[in-house]
């Protein structure tokens, strides 16, 4: 915690030493260029140039403005001229720079005497020959400040949206999975309730499956995305669970690229497309059932399938919206994780079933094409 703290107040003091740094070189260019205008408007009058007195009076008169420098940086951080507090700035900072200007010149005059410069000036002499030109020029810093400043809370409000935003996708992608989650598993128990009335052992064995998939899915808490084949795992067990509701009628086929098994994917993203594909599909049917799970790469993104033999009721145009909470669900999380870079489609199958393809971004570097392998 001490070293953490140290380095935060070493990071600090850094941030102080630049913009004290970044102020100085900024007076010392005005200062330089003043002595460079002063030298031009010299020569052309075919005057002498005394470098010494010439160079030090310049810079005098620069760096003494310099010192108010904070003061007009404090000021337009805790009191800015912005639109609900100008009638009563402007007058202050009127008044503060009125100040600065006779401040300026009480230091400014002592010190020319000390160096031998401008004998015969005065405080009031200086003032009344150079309050005008000095107050515009310390207003025209004091526009610069605030300048720096809005834009240094403009900044400010932009990472804060960005933060709000990306908190506000979390939460809403969390309140998906808190529907997705429970809606999996109250189906699940259900099919347990129903099993234990004619299968006991059925229903112990697909409730050791549930446990099991639970398991896995508390190892990624909190995760937004998992390796495919992590994901793969999660599909696993929940077949498995469905073979114990269609025993032998079932039969599943995968095709999946071994390329894009280290690819990141939403979590728990194909059991909701599983889900329908059971539920709106085999158990429909009383014929055996085939399910085919298809993940490949295509054009830098990674494109799954589902596709079911089973009789879905649909109708042209229906959309994945009119299936259900895991569909709709799917396509929400889908949006919130890549926006228009994924896409989600429910079609009919020639002969009979349904297919839903989803393609997302490929999210894992170094991957090399290769060949879909089928495994039974």
């Amino acid at each position: 915690m001490t070293a953490r703290l140290d380095l935060k107040l070493s990071e600090s003091q850094k941030r102080t030493a630049v913009q004290v740094l970044l102020v100085f070189a900024v007076w010392t260019f005005l200062a330089a260029f003043s002595s460079s205008q002063t030298v031009v408007y010299l020569s052309q009058r075919g005057q002498p140039i005394v470098w010494w007195d010439m160079l030090t009076g310049r810079f005098a008169d620069w760096y003494t403005c310099a010192l108010f420098t904070p003061v007009f940086f404090w000021m337009g951080r805790r009191y800015p001229i912005d639109r609900k507090s100008w009638r009563i700035m402007l007058p202050v900072t009127l008044a503060v720079t009125s100040v600065c200007v006779v401040l300026k010149y009480s230091v400014l005059v002592p010190i020319e005497h000390a160096l031998g410069l401008n004998m015969g000036a005065s405080i009031g002499g200086e003032l009344a020959r150079n309050f005008a030109n000095e107050s515009m020029a310390f207003w025209a810093v004091i526009g610069i400040v605030h300048a720096f400043e809005f834009n240094r809370r403009y900044r400010e409000r932009e990472v804060a949206a960005a933060d709000l935003r990306a908190r506000l996708s979390e939460a809403q992608l969390e309140a998906l999975r808190s529907q997705i989650h429970p809606h999996f598993l109250f189906n699940t128990l259900h099919g347990i309730s129903t099993l234990m009335h004619r299968d006991v052992n059925a229903a112990d064995s697909m409730l050791t499956r549930l446990s099991d998939l639970l398991r896995l899915t508390m190892q990624h808490r909190g995760q937004d995305e998992i390796p495919l084949r992590d994901e793969l795992a999660l599909v696993g067990q929940y077949v498995e669970i469905m073979r114990v509701r269609f025993r032998d009628r079932l039969t599943v086929h995968h095709a999946i690229d071994p390329g894009s098994l280290d690819a990141l994917v939403p979590q728990f993203i194909l059991q909701p497309l599983l889900e329908n594909a059971f539920d709106h599909g085999i158990a429909r049917t009383s014929g055996p059932g085939h399910i085919d799970i298809s993940v490949q790469i295509i054009d830098r993104k990674l494109e799954f399938s589902i596709s079911d033999n089973g009789l879905h009721i649909t109708r042209p145009g229906a959309g994945v919206r009119k299936h259900g909470i895991g569909l709709a669900n799917t396509r929400r999380r889908l949006e919130q994780l890549y926006g228009s870079q994924q896409s989600i489609s429910l079609e009919k199958l020639p002969e009979r079933g349904t297919r839903v393809v989803v393609a997302i971004p490929l999210r894992a570097s170094g991957q090399s094409r290769s060949t879909v392998t089928s495994v039974a």
